[in-house]
């Protein structure tokens, strides 16, 4: 699917910058028109957005798209990273929801872009499931219908069905209302990669080094499907609520869990404190992001109650005297959307940076490797044992209650050694407690080898 600007600025002039409707409608010859976060920038449907985010504690947008009759395609098959919810405002416009397609077969493609930019996602491997997908839905919205496209779903849209004999053409109009949540990395795979990140741990199973890099490419799309499915699920709804410490402590065990699964070995090096830590920081980030989308979208109804004001006071006036009273003045212009939204941009991008900062800022004095110092030994554990202020290999050659003996890598051995003074090397085992559903499964096996 290919994007591009509406219209480009005329000349240097404020005036000469402003898209108008005469650009609108010869793109919408062309194709379909996006406003993308239609909330943020019109204050009528801002009212609608904020209750979106509040309804759902999270981060949520307003897309508004706009088509014109007749087009077999006003928007090819793509994916998309968020959750919608699509209304059908004006007009009719048809859609083919399709389930995923098998990321195994294009590993290094997002699953969450499909169809965007350099991919290529035709009509005909979704059709006839060469990629792993099936057809899900095949309808036409009319206005007041409603629809909901998970992410990573494909979908195609057109406006055919919107020509009828003897009516004049309607133009279609929806809106999205985006439910971000793999946006904003509020998703397991996301937590794992951050908690590895501020860890210094590389991640040499999923090999997920650069920050700037998808998660979603690569290795981690040829794992076992419920291992990926594990990873890729939302955290709780609800996190970002006050006072759900309760959610947090869920969403760490969560975490803890799944990260043991997808690779023992990484998940031994990373220090037990790091996973809470790590989702109390994404949990911290995203109450300021939900935040900063609600002053957005509160700024904006100010602004179209501000503009009711001000018309109403000129009503009476002639039309001249009120052209004039509505001249671009440098206050008002300081009030439009462009630079009103700016600002909350920014906000979100500065939030965003701190959370990079703190990924990046290592602080291996904070570890919680108690564990390497208080786990119970036992003969033959190999172990890195204090040796006149440093901490050579060696291994464990006898245990008698809270003294060890032990015998170094040279063949040196000391007796009666403290605890404290014998690191462990390697983590004792935690016990992995499966899932409902993994539970579900496990039983269902076994029905089987019965029968």
């Amino acid at each position: 699917m290919k994007l591009t600007t509406v219209s480009a600025p005329r000349g240097s002039s404020f005036e000469d910058a402003r898209m108008t409707l005469s650009d609108v409608e010869a793109a919408l010859e062309k194709g379909t028109v996006i406003f993308n976060a239609a909330g943020a920038h019109i204050p009528k449907l801002a009212s609608a957005t904020l209750a979106c985010t509040d309804a759902t504690f999270l981060p949520c947008a307003v897309n508004m798209y706009i088509t014109v009759a007749g087009k077999r395609t006003s928007a090819p098959p793509h994916t998309d990273r968020q959750d919608v919810v699509v209304v059908q405002t004006q007009g009719k416009k048809s859609w083919k929801v399709f389930s995923p397609p098998d990321p195994s077969l294009r590993p290094g493609v997002d699953m969450f872009a499909r169809g965007k930019v350099d991919d290529s996602l035709p009509l005909q491997t979704l059709e006839d499931g060469s990629i792993g997908s099936k057809l899900l839905l095949d309808v036409t919205l009319n206005p007041g219908d409603v629809l909901f496209v998970p992410a990573g779903y494909p979908h195609t849209t057109d406006t055919v069905n919107d020509l009828e004999p003897g009516k004049p053409d309607t133009v279609s109009i929806h809106l999205t209302f985006n439910f971000e949540t793999i946006v904003w990395y509020l998703d397991f795979l996301n937590l794992r990669r951050f908690a590895l990140q501020k860890a210094g741990v590389q991640d040499t199973f999923l090999g997920q080094f650069g920050e700037k890099a998808s998660p979603y490419i690569g290795i981690v799309n040829t794992i076992p499907q419920s291992l990926r499915e594990e990873l890729f699920q939302h955290l709780p709804l609800g996190l970002l609520e006050d006072g759900r410490d309760d959610l947090v402590e869920i969403t760490t065990s969560e975490l803890i869990r799944i990260s043991q699964l997808v690779d023992p070995i990484t998940f031994h090096k990373i220090p037990m404190n790091i996973w809470k830590d790590t989702v109390l920081k994404v949990r911290e980030t995203a109450i300021k992001l939900l935040e900063i989308h609600r002053d957005m979208y509160i700024a904006a109804m100010e602004e179209g109650r501000q503009r009711k004001i001000e018309t109403n006071m000129i009503s009476h006036l002639s039309k001249d005297v009120q052209s004039r009273a509505r001249q671009w003045t440098p206050e008002r212009i300081q009030r439009l959307n462009v630079f009103r939204v700016k600002k909350f941009y920014d906000a979100v991008d500065e939030a965003l940076s701190a959370l990079t900062a703190w990924c990046s800022a290592q602080d291996h004095t904070t570890r919680d490797d108690s564990w390497q110092y208080t786990s119970s030994l036992k003969v033959g554990d190999k172990v890195e044992a204090d040796l006149g202020g440093a901490f050579f290999p060696a291994t464990i050659t006898k245990a008698n209650g809270e003294r060890y003996d032990v015998r170094f890598f040279d063949g040196d051995a000391m007796s009666g050694l403290e605890r404290s003074m014998i690191k462990l090397i390697t983590p004792p085992k935690v016990e992995i407690i499966p899932n409902k559903s993994m539970a579900l499964s496990s039983m269902k096996e076994q029905k089987k080898k019965k029968k």
